[in-house]
């Protein structure tokens, strides 16, 4: 089989967690001057359905993400399934034959799953109420296959298994090149983790951030337009799918690049999702307590901030 071209491919990854402030992190990391992150945040190389048959194909498509110039000393990738589906970590480890730096952010279970439920319901891909949704798939774990037409993800309870799947990353690489930092941390001081990050990955700290918003959990007033939109884009309607053999590539990419964005800026909502209740938020704490267990053992933090699962804190 060939190899990856270690110049192509990342030595920086953000495998997750999922709506717990990936987008915001990725942003801050890049903009130190020694790293470039992807120019698409989650291209999903690494778990492609056709990754060992397609291995020269990836290595063109990969170098053309990331700032190429010799001042560059990571390059990185977002891509949230990295933390839990399968072959990730077989991938990195056998065709990735060069240090590795992977830095997780994480948030409370409780309100993670309860944002992932309402940013596919506020996108128009999501039915069923909240604890049906969470029940359906439950006991699924994801997969590249389980990806939905429109190019988004359910699996609400797997992806916040942070002690199952995080457990996977310590049992294959040196603890000092993994780095846990939380979404409550970030949100509070973004300026301070940054540093906590470049100081990881053994570079200069800054002293200022632009600031931005990223990835927002929003209600859409017609939430179907963009379901339909994101299918057609992925060419996922069969009686449309002889188009993508006419348009053109510029034009394919310049779509599903700006259209998203801008059916969202242009039928986005004031309105917020309720809150979670305290009897909900219960349920939830339950469900996860074990698995909250398992990472408090791998990585050696009390995640005090999560009240949910410290009685002795108020909530």
């Amino acid at each position: 089989m060939e190899k990856l071209k270690t110049n192509n491919f990342p030595n920086l990854f953000i495998p997750g967690a999922a709506k717990s402030g990936t987008s915001t992190l990725y942003d801050l990391l890049n903009q130190h001057p020694e790293i470039s992150m992807s120019s698409t945040k989650e291209p999903f190389y690494m778990v492609h359905e056709d990754f060992d048959s397609k291995i020269n194909l990836l290595n063109s498509k990969y170098k053309e993400l990331f700032n190429t110039e010799d001042t560059i000393k990571y390059r990185g990738d977002a891509s949230t399934a990295y933390m839990l589906f399968p072959n990730f970590i077989e991938r990195a480890k056998t065709q990735l034959n060069f240090q590795k730096k992977f830095i997780f952010i994480l948030r409370n279970p409780v309100d993670r799953i309860y944002s992932a439920y309402w940013y596919i319901k506020g996108l128009g891909s999501e039915s069923l109420d909240f604890k049906n949704a969470v029940l359906k798939d439950i006991h699924d774990e994801p997969s590249i296959k389980s990806m939905l037409p429109e190019g988004k993800f359910k699996h609400y309870f797997q992806y916040g298994l942070y002690g199952k799947w995080i457990k996977r990353f310590y049992d294959n690489f040196d603890s000092k090149d993994i780095k846990i930092i939380l979404f409550e941390d970030l949100k509070e001081d973004p300026l301070k983790i940054a540093n906590e990050c470049f100081r990881f990955l053994n570079l200069y700290e800054i002293d200022s951030i632009d600031e931005f918003k990223s990835n927002e959990t929003i209600i859409l007033k017609y939430p179907y337009i963009h379901k339909n939109a994101m299918k057609i884009i992925r060419g996922k309607v069969k009686f449309l799918k002889p188009l993508k053999f006419i348009i053109p590539k510029k034009f394919k990419i310049y779509i599903k690049n700006n259209v998203p964005n801008l059916i969202i800026s242009k039928t986005k909502s004031n309105k917020k999702y309720p809150k979670l209740s305290t009897e909900e938020r219960n349920w939830l704490a339950e469900l996860y307590k074990d698995d909250f267990l398992v990472l408090q053992k791998k990585t050696n933090l009390d995640f005090r901030k999560w009240k949910d699962f410290h009685q002795d804190v108020e909530i």
